[in-house]
Protein backbone atom coordinates (compact mmCIF):
# COMPACT_ATOMS: atom_id res chain seq x y z
CA UNK A 1 0.00 0.00 0.00
CA UNK A 2 2.02 3.43 -1.02
CA UNK A 3 -0.81 5.44 0.23
CA UNK A 4 -4.28 6.05 2.26
CA UNK A 5 -6.73 8.35 2.63
CA UNK A 6 -7.87 8.77 6.75
CA UNK A 7 -11.76 9.93 6.94
CA UNK A 8 -12.54 11.58 9.73
CA UNK A 9 -15.60 10.55 10.79
CA UNK A 10 -16.32 13.35 13.89
CA UNK A 11 -15.64 15.62 11.38
CA UNK A 12 -18.93 14.48 9.41
CA UNK A 13 -20.24 14.76 13.08
CA UNK A 14 -19.05 18.11 13.31
CA UNK A 15 -20.06 19.03 9.41
CA UNK A 16 -24.02 17.63 10.24
CA UNK A 17 -23.81 19.71 13.60
CA UNK A 18 -23.16 23.15 10.96
CA UNK A 19 -25.91 21.67 8.77
CA UNK A 20 -28.61 21.60 11.17
CA UNK A 21 -27.79 24.82 12.34
CA UNK A 22 -29.02 26.45 9.27
CA UNK A 23 -32.61 24.34 9.20
CA UNK A 24 -35.41 25.29 10.56
CA UNK A 25 -37.50 23.31 13.01
CA UNK A 26 -38.67 19.64 11.47
CA UNK A 27 -36.81 20.25 8.28
CA UNK A 28 -35.09 16.78 6.87
CA UNK A 29 -31.35 15.82 5.83
CA UNK A 30 -31.10 13.86 2.61
CA UNK A 31 -27.59 13.11 2.75
CA UNK A 32 -25.64 12.83 -0.50
CA UNK A 33 -23.89 9.91 -0.88
CA UNK A 34 -23.48 9.17 -4.33
CA UNK A 35 -20.43 8.52 -6.39
CA UNK A 36 -18.59 6.41 -3.33
CA UNK A 37 -19.44 8.79 -0.87
CA UNK A 38 -17.67 12.17 -3.37
CA UNK A 39 -14.97 10.01 -3.23
CA UNK A 40 -14.63 9.53 0.67
CA UNK A 41 -16.57 5.90 1.45
CA UNK A 42 -20.18 5.44 0.93
CA UNK A 43 -20.98 2.71 2.58
CA UNK A 44 -18.81 3.46 6.30
CA UNK A 45 -20.62 7.10 5.86
CA UNK A 46 -23.67 6.28 5.45
CA UNK A 47 -23.55 3.81 8.25
CA UNK A 48 -22.06 5.96 10.97
CA UNK A 49 -24.78 8.98 10.08
CA UNK A 50 -27.87 6.86 9.82
CA UNK A 51 -28.96 7.62 12.77
CA UNK A 52 -28.36 11.61 12.21
CA UNK A 53 -30.12 11.59 9.00
CA UNK A 54 -33.68 10.91 8.01
CA UNK A 55 -32.94 10.14 3.97
CA UNK A 56 -29.75 8.87 1.72
CA UNK A 57 -29.39 9.69 -1.97
CA UNK A 58 -27.19 8.55 -4.30
CA UNK A 59 -26.63 8.62 -7.95
CA UNK A 60 -27.49 4.95 -9.11
CA UNK A 61 -29.72 1.87 -8.45
CA UNK A 62 -26.79 -0.08 -7.86
CA UNK A 63 -25.60 2.66 -5.11
CA UNK A 64 -28.84 1.96 -3.11
CA UNK A 65 -28.30 -2.17 -3.63
CA UNK A 66 -24.66 -2.06 -1.43
CA UNK A 67 -26.25 0.57 1.22
CA UNK A 68 -28.80 -2.08 1.56
CA UNK A 69 -26.66 -4.79 1.50
CA UNK A 70 -24.69 -2.64 4.26
CA UNK A 71 -27.50 -2.86 6.73
CA UNK A 72 -28.87 0.45 6.11
CA UNK A 73 -32.60 0.86 6.47
CA UNK A 74 -33.24 4.93 5.44
CA UNK A 75 -35.22 5.88 2.91
CA UNK A 76 -33.14 5.86 -0.69
CA UNK A 77 -33.49 8.41 -3.24
CA UNK A 78 -31.83 7.57 -6.53
CA UNK A 79 -31.45 10.15 -8.75
CA UNK A 80 -30.68 8.85 -12.00
CA UNK A 81 -33.49 7.91 -14.51
CA UNK A 82 -34.47 4.22 -14.02
CA UNK A 83 -33.45 2.07 -17.17
CA UNK A 84 -34.93 -1.35 -18.00
CA UNK A 85 -31.70 -3.41 -16.65
CA UNK A 86 -32.38 -1.62 -13.11
CA UNK A 87 -36.09 -1.16 -12.45
CA UNK A 88 -36.61 -4.44 -10.35
CA UNK A 89 -34.04 -3.12 -8.11
CA UNK A 90 -35.94 -0.34 -7.24
CA UNK A 91 -38.86 -2.77 -5.90
CA UNK A 92 -36.23 -5.46 -4.71
CA UNK A 93 -34.86 -2.84 -2.32
CA UNK A 94 -36.84 -0.53 -1.26
CA UNK A 95 -35.33 2.29 -3.36
CA UNK A 96 -37.26 5.52 -4.03
CA UNK A 97 -36.68 6.09 -7.92
CA UNK A 98 -36.53 9.71 -9.92
CA UNK A 99 -39.42 10.75 -12.68
CA UNK A 100 -37.36 12.78 -14.62
CA UNK A 101 -38.94 11.65 -17.65
CA UNK A 102 -42.78 10.80 -18.50
CA UNK A 103 -41.75 8.15 -20.54
CA UNK A 104 -40.39 6.00 -17.40
CA UNK A 105 -43.98 5.59 -16.05
CA UNK A 106 -44.26 2.97 -18.62
CA UNK A 107 -41.05 0.76 -17.21
CA UNK A 108 -41.38 0.93 -13.88
CA UNK A 109 -42.63 -2.12 -11.58
CA UNK A 110 -45.71 -2.60 -10.26
CA UNK A 111 -45.41 -0.72 -5.73
CA UNK A 112 -42.00 1.42 -7.50
CA UNK A 113 -41.95 4.86 -5.53
CA UNK A 114 -40.71 7.92 -6.72
CA UNK A 115 -39.77 11.45 -6.53
CA UNK A 116 -40.78 13.81 -9.72
CA UNK A 117 -37.45 16.20 -10.71
CA UNK A 118 -39.11 19.14 -12.33
CA UNK A 119 -35.86 20.98 -14.78
CA UNK A 120 -36.67 24.87 -13.71
CA UNK A 121 -32.90 26.11 -15.67
CA UNK A 122 -30.79 23.34 -15.13
CA UNK A 123 -31.26 21.67 -18.45
CA UNK A 124 -30.00 18.08 -16.92
CA UNK A 125 -32.76 15.67 -16.05
CA UNK A 126 -35.98 16.59 -14.91
CA UNK A 127 -38.95 17.36 -16.67
CA UNK A 128 -39.75 20.94 -18.16
CA UNK A 129 -42.61 22.98 -16.74
CA UNK A 130 -44.09 22.98 -20.23
CA UNK A 131 -44.85 19.40 -19.96
CA UNK A 132 -46.57 19.68 -16.69
CA UNK A 133 -50.30 19.36 -18.00
CA UNK A 134 -48.86 16.04 -19.71
CA UNK A 135 -47.01 14.64 -16.75
CA UNK A 136 -50.39 14.98 -14.55
CA UNK A 137 -52.69 12.95 -17.18
CA UNK A 138 -49.89 10.61 -17.31
CA UNK A 139 -49.88 10.30 -13.26
CA UNK A 140 -53.53 9.88 -13.43
CA UNK A 141 -53.22 6.29 -15.19
CA UNK A 142 -50.42 4.88 -13.17
CA UNK A 143 -52.54 3.35 -10.35
CA UNK A 144 -49.85 0.56 -9.59
CA UNK A 145 -47.30 3.41 -8.76
CA UNK A 146 -46.66 5.81 -5.95
CA UNK A 147 -45.62 8.98 -6.38
CA UNK A 148 -44.28 10.56 -2.95
CA UNK A 149 -42.26 13.29 -3.39
CA UNK A 150 -40.90 16.49 -5.80
CA UNK A 151 -37.79 18.50 -6.12
CA UNK A 152 -35.46 20.47 -7.91
CA UNK A 153 -32.36 21.80 -8.59
CA UNK A 154 -30.70 24.76 -8.51
CA UNK A 155 -27.74 25.48 -10.86
CA UNK A 156 -26.42 29.01 -9.34
CA UNK A 157 -26.94 28.13 -5.20
CA UNK A 158 -22.93 27.83 -5.42
CA UNK A 159 -22.83 32.06 -5.82
CA UNK A 160 -24.40 33.87 -3.05
CA UNK A 161 -27.04 36.33 -3.86
CA UNK A 162 -27.62 34.99 -7.79
CA UNK A 163 -31.11 35.95 -8.69
CA UNK A 164 -31.25 32.89 -11.23
CA UNK A 165 -32.00 30.86 -7.29
CA UNK A 166 -35.31 32.93 -6.46
CA UNK A 167 -36.68 32.49 -10.16
CA UNK A 168 -36.19 28.65 -10.34
CA UNK A 169 -37.56 28.80 -6.78
CA UNK A 170 -40.55 30.86 -8.32
CA UNK A 171 -40.95 28.88 -10.70
CA UNK A 172 -40.77 25.36 -8.95
CA UNK A 173 -43.31 26.83 -6.35
CA UNK A 174 -45.95 27.23 -9.08
CA UNK A 175 -45.24 24.22 -10.40
CA UNK A 176 -45.77 22.33 -6.65
CA UNK A 177 -48.94 24.26 -6.13
CA UNK A 178 -50.34 21.63 -8.79
CA UNK A 179 -49.80 18.64 -6.96
CA UNK A 180 -51.18 16.84 -3.75
CA UNK A 181 -49.45 18.82 -1.09
CA UNK A 182 -48.85 15.19 1.36
CA UNK A 183 -46.41 14.91 -1.09
CA UNK A 184 -42.24 15.31 0.44
CA UNK A 185 -40.46 18.49 -1.24
CA UNK A 186 -37.08 19.38 -1.21
CA UNK A 187 -34.85 21.39 -3.13
CA UNK A 188 -31.80 22.92 -1.28
CA UNK A 189 -28.59 21.41 -2.37
CA UNK A 190 -25.24 22.38 -0.14
CA UNK A 191 -25.62 26.17 -1.85
CA UNK A 192 -29.18 26.23 -0.67
CA UNK A 193 -28.29 25.66 2.71
CA UNK A 194 -25.62 27.65 3.81
CA UNK A 195 -26.28 30.87 1.15
CA UNK A 196 -29.64 31.04 0.75
CA UNK A 197 -31.39 31.08 4.48
CA UNK A 198 -33.29 34.42 3.34
CA UNK A 199 -35.53 32.29 0.97
CA UNK A 200 -38.63 30.44 1.29
CA UNK A 201 -36.65 26.96 0.17
CA UNK A 202 -36.02 24.30 2.93
CA UNK A 203 -39.49 23.07 2.71
CA UNK A 204 -39.77 19.68 3.76
CA UNK A 205 -36.09 18.15 3.41
CA UNK A 206 -32.46 19.65 2.85
CA UNK A 207 -29.57 17.81 0.32
CA UNK A 208 -26.81 18.01 1.60
CA UNK A 209 -23.69 17.12 -0.53
CA UNK A 210 -20.56 18.08 -0.64
CA UNK A 211 -20.80 19.98 2.59
CA UNK A 212 -21.18 16.63 4.23
CA UNK A 213 -17.76 16.41 3.60
CA UNK A 214 -16.27 19.68 4.62
CA UNK A 215 -16.47 21.75 1.50
CA UNK A 216 -18.91 24.63 0.63
CA UNK A 217 -20.59 25.17 -3.06
CA UNK A 218 -18.36 25.71 -5.90
CA UNK A 219 -15.57 27.73 -5.14
CA UNK A 220 -17.32 29.43 -1.74
CA UNK A 221 -15.19 28.68 1.34
CA UNK A 222 -17.92 27.99 4.82
CA UNK A 223 -15.63 28.33 7.67
CA UNK A 224 -18.07 25.96 9.71
CA UNK A 225 -17.00 23.21 7.92
CA UNK A 226 -14.05 21.00 8.17
CA UNK A 227 -12.30 18.50 5.00
CA UNK A 228 -12.56 15.14 6.54
CA UNK A 229 -9.89 13.82 4.47
CA UNK A 230 -6.54 13.29 4.69
CA UNK A 231 -4.57 11.76 2.46
CA UNK A 232 -1.18 10.07 3.64
CA UNK A 233 1.92 8.63 1.47
CA UNK A 234 5.78 8.15 2.21
CA UNK A 235 9.10 8.74 0.92
CA UNK A 236 10.02 5.60 -0.99
CA UNK A 237 13.65 6.99 -1.79
CA UNK A 238 15.43 10.15 -0.66
CA UNK A 239 18.41 11.24 -3.22
CA UNK A 240 21.01 14.11 -3.62
CA UNK A 241 20.70 16.67 -6.10
CA UNK A 242 23.25 18.81 -7.77
CA UNK A 243 22.48 22.90 -8.53
CA UNK A 244 21.56 22.47 -12.54
CA UNK A 245 20.07 19.27 -12.20
CA UNK A 246 17.21 19.09 -13.86
CA UNK A 247 14.21 16.32 -12.21
CA UNK A 248 11.20 14.13 -13.85
CA UNK A 249 9.63 14.14 -17.37
CA UNK A 250 10.77 16.93 -19.54
CA UNK A 251 13.73 18.56 -17.35
CA UNK A 252 10.71 20.74 -16.23
CA UNK A 253 12.31 21.53 -13.30
CA UNK A 254 16.05 22.34 -12.21
CA UNK A 255 17.49 22.23 -8.83
CA UNK A 256 18.61 26.02 -7.49
CA UNK A 257 20.85 24.46 -5.20
CA UNK A 258 22.90 21.37 -4.16
CA UNK A 259 20.01 19.43 -1.92
CA UNK A 260 17.90 16.83 -1.36
CA UNK A 261 14.92 15.13 -3.26
CA UNK A 262 12.36 12.95 -1.95
CA UNK A 263 10.58 10.19 -4.54
CA UNK A 264 6.98 9.77 -3.44
CA UNK A 265 4.77 6.45 -4.95
CA UNK A 266 1.79 8.45 -5.49
CA UNK A 267 0.76 10.00 -9.46
CA UNK A 268 -1.97 10.59 -11.49
CA UNK A 269 -2.86 7.20 -11.13
CA UNK A 270 -3.86 7.43 -7.64
CA UNK A 271 -6.12 10.16 -8.62
CA UNK A 272 -3.64 13.03 -8.35
CA UNK A 273 -3.99 15.81 -11.07
CA UNK A 274 -1.08 15.68 -13.54
CA UNK A 275 -1.91 19.27 -13.84
CA UNK A 276 -1.02 20.12 -10.41
CA UNK A 277 2.82 19.43 -11.22
CA UNK A 278 5.36 21.51 -9.65
CA UNK A 279 2.16 23.89 -8.26
CA UNK A 280 1.30 22.32 -4.69
CA UNK A 281 3.58 21.29 -1.06
CA UNK A 282 3.11 18.27 0.86
CA UNK A 283 3.93 17.96 4.55
CA UNK A 284 6.79 15.97 6.21
CA UNK A 285 7.31 16.43 10.07
CA UNK A 286 4.89 19.57 10.16
CA UNK A 287 7.33 21.50 7.39
CA UNK A 288 5.83 22.31 3.98
CA UNK A 289 7.79 21.19 0.71
CA UNK A 290 6.73 21.98 -2.85
CA UNK A 291 6.15 19.25 -5.11
CA UNK A 292 8.70 19.28 -8.40
CA UNK A 293 8.71 18.35 -11.85
CA UNK A 294 6.22 16.45 -13.76
CA UNK A 295 3.87 14.25 -11.81
CA UNK A 296 4.00 10.70 -13.75
CA UNK A 297 1.67 7.70 -13.20
CA UNK A 298 3.09 6.60 -10.11
CA UNK A 299 5.62 8.54 -8.58
CA UNK A 300 6.25 12.55 -8.09
CA UNK A 301 9.01 14.43 -6.44
CA UNK A 302 9.11 16.88 -3.63
CA UNK A 303 12.39 18.98 -3.49
CA UNK A 304 13.60 18.65 0.55
CA UNK A 305 16.20 21.66 0.34
CA UNK A 306 19.19 20.34 2.28
CA UNK A 307 17.01 17.95 4.71
CA UNK A 308 17.91 14.71 4.05
CA UNK A 309 14.32 12.48 5.91
CA UNK A 310 14.76 8.84 6.16
CA UNK A 311 13.02 6.26 3.44
CA UNK A 312 9.50 5.33 5.10
CA UNK A 313 9.28 8.99 6.53
CA UNK A 314 5.12 9.83 6.40
CA UNK A 315 4.36 12.24 4.05
CA UNK A 316 0.93 14.06 3.87
CA UNK A 317 -0.66 15.02 0.50
CA UNK A 318 -3.46 16.32 1.90
CA UNK A 319 -4.82 17.10 5.61
CA UNK A 320 -7.25 19.16 7.19
CA UNK A 321 -7.86 22.84 5.82
CA UNK A 322 -4.28 23.46 5.79
CA UNK A 323 -3.52 20.79 2.46
CA UNK A 324 -7.53 20.66 1.53
CA UNK A 325 -8.78 20.13 -1.63
CA UNK A 326 -9.58 22.99 -1.71
CA UNK A 327 -6.03 23.89 -2.18
CA UNK A 328 -5.73 21.53 -5.18
CA UNK A 329 -9.03 22.81 -6.75
CA UNK A 330 -8.10 26.40 -7.24
CA UNK A 331 -4.47 25.34 -8.38
CA UNK A 332 -6.18 23.35 -11.20
CA UNK A 333 -9.22 25.04 -11.50
CA UNK A 334 -11.55 23.20 -10.95
CA UNK A 335 -13.84 22.07 -7.75
CA UNK A 336 -12.78 20.16 -4.37
CA UNK A 337 -15.89 17.86 -5.50
CA UNK A 338 -13.43 16.51 -8.94
CA UNK A 339 -10.60 16.44 -6.75
CA UNK A 340 -11.92 13.71 -3.94
CA UNK A 341 -13.95 11.66 -6.18
CA UNK A 342 -10.89 11.14 -8.68
CA UNK A 343 -8.61 9.80 -5.79
CA UNK A 344 -8.86 6.24 -6.91
CA UNK A 345 -10.49 3.38 -5.24
CA UNK A 346 -7.42 1.37 -5.11
CA UNK A 347 -6.28 4.16 -2.56
CA UNK A 348 -7.47 2.26 0.59
CA UNK A 349 -10.06 4.51 3.22
CA UNK A 350 -9.18 4.59 7.03
CA UNK A 351 -11.94 5.43 9.42
CA UNK A 352 -11.27 6.91 12.01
Amino acid sequence: MNSKAVIHLSKVDHNLKAISSRLKAGVKKMAVVKDNGYGHGMEEISIHIKDKVEWFCVARAEEGKKLRESGIQNPILVFESPRKSTVDLYVKYNLTATLADISILNILKTGTQFHINIDTGMRRLGILPEDISRLRAELSKAKDLECTGIYTHYFKADDPGNKEVESQLESFKDIRSEFPSEWMTHTANTGGIFHYQHLDLQFDAVRPGVCLYGFGAGAVTVNELDPILDWKSFLMQVKRVKKGDSVSYGARWIAPEDGFIGVIPSGYSDGIPRRLGGKFKVMIDGKLFPQIGTISMDYMMVYLEDQEFEAGTEVYLLKGTELSATNWAELSETIPYEITTNIKESVKREFI
